[in-house]
């Protein structure tokens, strides 16, 4: 069974709309009884906003139908499940192998996971279905355990973007302050750099329907808790000649007041009015000192 109620942006000002460039729409705070729900890394909602699938990386689904209100924002969760990930075999994923940490739906309607620790990615083409190999890169085998795949975007043109939460090793070819990003389809991929803002490390990618990216990044501070970052790049620079630093358009950052989490998992459908509606989901570790934050924005069509 998994509960809701509804999530403010700021608490201190639950008026306020606004967040940069960003318009917020409305939330949830999720809590699950039993079943082993949280660590929710990545999601991918349906078209119409009636509900969402997440992967957890303890290497399980979860399916979320909402109930709705007039404009199709989510008021509540009408009904929850959770299903294993399977593995090629048949078996669920467990141990290293089951932490997943991205999820896109691809153009033929099956579902990407991407995953670290053990680095790699599988299609599913449906929840309950067995993975099956997708080609990635050699050079993602050098991210670090635990600084993998956690971010998973399919262009348009059918082409994946894979991002690295942290850097490459120098031995690898990486740089400093640089995660790699992927870009690609089978054998053939380009690699460029995601600048890492201070310790900002991007979480999910999301493509928009002109082609261009949106990247969530997060950070966690002693003093002051969690923080996030949205931002984007054009279709045009992802285009850039392998090895180029992308220089992002910075959309939103917040931290408290403004509700946050570890926010690791975004998602983009259409709204009413044809602008993009953001989802943002966070992982709660498992933690009786965290939630799992799902948080809704419009991006209006100017910016």
């Amino acid at each position: 069974m998994v509960t809701s109620i509804p999530l403010e942006l700021n608490p201190e000002a639950p008026a306020e709309r606004r967040l940069g460039a960003l318009e917020y729409l409305g939330g949830l705070v999720l809590a699950g009884q039993g079943g082993g729900f949280g660590g929710y890394s990545g999601l991918s909602v349906d078209a119409d906003g009636a509900g969402l699938w997440a992967i957890s990386d303890r290497g399980h689904w979860l399916r979320l139908d909402f109930t709705r209100d007039a404009a199709g924002l989510p008021t509540g969760v009408a009904a929850a499940a959770i299903a294993p990930l399977l593995s090629a075999t048949g078996p669920p994923l467990t141990g290293n192998v089951a932490d997943a940490e991205g999820l896109r739906r691809d153009h033929d309607g099956s579902f990407l996971v991407s995953f670290e620790r053990a680095h790699r990615v599988r299609r599913y083409a449906s929840p309950l279905a067995r993975a099956q190999p997708v080609p990635i890169p050699r050079s993602t085998q050098q991210l670090p355990a635990n600084g993998g795949l956690e971010s998973i975007a399919v262009l348009p043109d059918g082409r994946l973007v894979l991002i690295g939460e942290e850097a490459l090793p120098p031995e690898a070819g990486g740089r400093t302050g640089v995660s790699p990003l992927w870009i690609g389809r089978e054998s053939a991929w380009r690699q460029l750099g995601w600048p890492q803002h201070q310790n900002f490390r991007p979480t999910d990618a999301v493509a928009l329907p002109d082609g261009g990216l949106l990247v969530l990044e997060r950070d966690f501070r002693w003093l002051s808790g969690w923080a996030a970052r949205l931002s984007r790049v054009s279709a045009g620079a992802l285009e850039a000649r392998e090895g180029a630093l992308l220089a992002p358009e910075l959309l939103a950052e917040w931290a408290r007041p403004y509700a946050n989490d570890n926010l690791e998992a975004l998602d983009l459908r259409l709204g009413p009015d044809g602008s993009p509606w953001l989802y943002l989901m966070s992982d709660d570790n498992h933690s009786p000192f965290q939630r799992s934050l799902l948080m809704i924005f419009r991006l209006p069509e100017n910016r």
